[in-house]
């Protein structure tokens, strides 16, 4: 079974690199401009991604934090990366908790290191 993956990132270089590292290795990619429509496909469809990469700052500095509580307060079985040029300064705005299910990764991403993060998420949803 094809694991799908959903990408949020205003930047369409960024959107194509990644969308070609995942199909290449034979995931299925949709890719979304603003949390809004990615929120707004969840809402709408009962066929949600195994696992989202999201930019932190798409419509606002913090839409992604935003999405991200959202996401995991009525999806909480859907895996998250975040893929962002802030890199670890955003660590504060998680609680000490989360660094157990919140993955920051900065930009621009080596392939191997973005592959081998969604291999791991994805391990964690199929134990449970």
């Amino acid at each position: 079974m094809t694991k799908r993956i959903v990408h949020v990132d205003d930047d369409p270089d960024i959107r194509d690199a990644v969308a070609r590292i995942l199909r290449k290795n034979g995931y299925a990619v949709e890719h979304y401009l603003t949390m809004k429509d990615f929120i707004a496909s969840l809402e709408q469809n009962n066929n949600a991604p195994d696992l989202a990469i999201l930019d932190v700052m798409v419509e606002s500095m913090d839409a992604g934090l935003t999405a991200y509580a959202e996401i995991q307060k009525n999806y909480p079985y859907i895996q998250t990366i975040f893929l962002t040029s802030l890199g670890d300064m955003i660590r504060p705005y998680f609680d000490k908790e989360s660094d157990k299910w919140v993955c920051v990764m900065e930009k621009p991403v080596e392939p191997e290191s973005l592959l081998s993060i969604i291999e791991d998420r994805l391990a964690q949803n199929a134990n449970g």
